[in-house]
């Protein structure tokens, strides 16, 4: 994750309002719309989701969730695993969800991005058609549906670029046409600025955009034990 961690249970509290999104949801869907009923142990009581037709969502037992929670001034966000579903106090129907050790506050709400350690090699394609040579790049931060990398000089916007990243842990190579989306000038000291240069995927199929989501949920667990482990 890329914002400030701080401990969950300090954050969240009974009454807070969330959007949950699972594992398997649509790319730029909206999430479904809850609240904390209940802290009980390590797990998180929340009103059970409605779809538009006011119809409860369940997940799977075990599905991955992701959840962003309304702060003071700002949001949080984490994942978290579905456990169960029932009804709290025998009356409200719920979903009994993991609580997160940390959450990850920020500023802007959106789709999830995490930073991760990986190298993109990428082919710039001017709007004229003519492809650079490639050049192996760090990643800064992955979602679903895009990356950000760095490059050493500015790119126009809408141009696209090539992308291809190997050895990825349980999905293997990605190869994909991107769609540039933006170029953030990162100044450093006595050194000359780079760019973060953001981007988004072409044509990604639903499977293979499941496999990048759970390979960031593995990525997350793991900072989360750094965190713990610090």
């Amino acid at each position: 994750m890329a914002g400030e961690l701080v401990q969950a249970r300090g954050v969240l509290s009974i009454g807070q309002r969330l959007e949950i999104y699972f594992e398997n949801s649509e790319e730029g869907a909206a999430g479904y719309t809850s609240r904390i009923e209940d802290i009980i142990g390590d797990e998180l009581v929340v009103a059970m989701p409605l779809d538009e037709r006011r119809v409860p969502v369940i997940p799977h037992t075990g599905e991955n969730l992701y959840v962003l929670a309304g702060g003071d001034g700002c949001h949080y966000r984490f994942f978290s695993v579905h456990r169960s579903h029932g009804r709290h106090e025998g009356r409200i129907p719920v979903l009994h969800i993991s609580l997160p050790e940390v959450a990850e506050r920020f500023q802007k709400r959106g789709l999830f991005r995490i930073r991760v350690n990986l190298t993109a090699t990428v082919r710039l394609v001017d709007r004229e058609g003519k492809i650079d040579a490639p050049k192996r790049v760090p990643v800064v931060d992955l979602s679903g549906s895009g990356l950000a990398f760095v490059w050493p000089k500015s790119v126009p916007l809408d141009s696209e670029a090539a992308l291809e990243i190997n050895d990825l842990p349980g999905i293997g190579t990605i190869e994909l046409m991107t769609h540039v989306m933006r170029c953030t000038r990162i100044e450093r000291e006595e050194d000359v600025p780079i760019y973060h240069i953001g981007v988004q995927f072409q044509s990604i199929s639903r499977s293979m955009r499941d496999k990048i989501i759970r390979y960031l949920f593995q990525v997350q667990r793991t900072q989360v034990e750094r965190v713990r482990n610090d």
